[in-house]
């Protein structure tokens, strides 16, 4: 299968640039990287509430619903919560995105702050885009993207759910437990990992069930088939009135009783630019393998 690759043009392609940049070491990377790409004539787009901290004239601040359709790729600067705040975005318009980690782990960064000079290589000969499997959370009408994963506990820290979950409509198991994780290969690292779940290729295409602090002597994960629908509710015998749904560390709705969370592989994909060359092992052993 041949590998989809971006190369970018000087006086041709166009950047939205993502960075927190009220962190004072986001700051310094943001403005080396807006330097380089406009340097190299690229045209350089930024959300309007960076204008106070970018003094460039040449950089245009616009709500990313306005332009991301016109524009060649996603820059991130900070760590994996801007990167999944841009993703959102990028998935949606169907560009490829690439971060740059000025945060701490940054684990879905492809470079580090000092490595930013490598951002040329887009435009000198061109990298290669990897297609990464996401999920789709749907509750009624309301539906949400998983890059990494989602989260249903009961609202009130501490307190223990009664969960089950179904596959294709069958029950695979019921959980008395804090939560259940559903994660992507890529959020296999995320919290699903730190709940004791399985660390996953992210070349694989997969559906993991971690459920978290469950109240039994016995629990593992399961690892569906992408192609499998997968149901999450709640009996609501403990008292519970509620669960909350939490898509990416940001809460997104609400599971009422008699509800049920259906959770899948989506259609979509994100596509990661890779600059650094590095494979999935190599970031594992560098980031969290090598951290311990």
């Amino acid at each position: 299968m041949k590998t989809e690759k971006i190369r970018l043009k000087k006086g041709k392609s166009k950047a939205f640039v993502f960075a927190n940049l009220t962190r004072p070491n986001v700051f310094p990377c943001a403005e080396k990287l807006v330097e380089l790409l406009l340097n190299n004539k690229i045209e350089v787009f930024m959300v309007p509430g960076a204008k106070e901290f970018v003094s460039s004239e040449k950089v245009v601040f616009s709500e990313p619903e306005e332009v991301l359709h016109g524009v060649d790729i996603v820059f991130t600067v900070g760590g994996d919560g801007t990167i999944l705040r841009a993703a959102k975005y990028a998935v949606k318009y169907d560009k490829p995105i690439i971060g740059i980690n000025a945060g701490r782990l940054g684990f879905l960064s492809d470079i580090e702050a000092e490595s930013i000079f490598m951002v040329e290589k887009l435009i000198k000969e061109g990298c290669p885009i990897e297609k990464r499997n996401i999920l789709d959370v749907e509750n009624g009408e309301k539906c949400a993207l998983a890059i990494n994963d989602v989260f249903i506990s009961k609202p009130a820290p501490g307190k223990t759910a009664e969960l089950f979950v179904e596959c294709n409509g069958h029950e695979v198991c019921r959980y008395r437990a804090d939560g259940i994780v559903l994660s992507t290969p890529d959020g296999s690292t995320a919290y699903s990992m730190s709940a004791g779940g399985p660390v996953l290729d992210t070349n694989l295409n997969a559906i993991i069930m971690t459920p978290v602090c469950p109240h039994s002597l016995i629990s593992r994960s399961v690892v569906f088939s992408p192609e499998k629908l997968i149901t999450v509710g709640s009996s609501f015998s403990g008292g519970e009135k509620t669960l909350d749904v939490v898509v990416d560390g940001e809460k997104v709705f609400t599971l009422n009783k008699d509800e049920k969370l259906f959770v899948k592989s989506s259609d979509k994909f994100i596509k990661f630019v890779n600059i650094s060359g590095r494979g999935f092992y190599e970031v594992l052993n560098q980031k969290i393998i090598g951290r311990r």
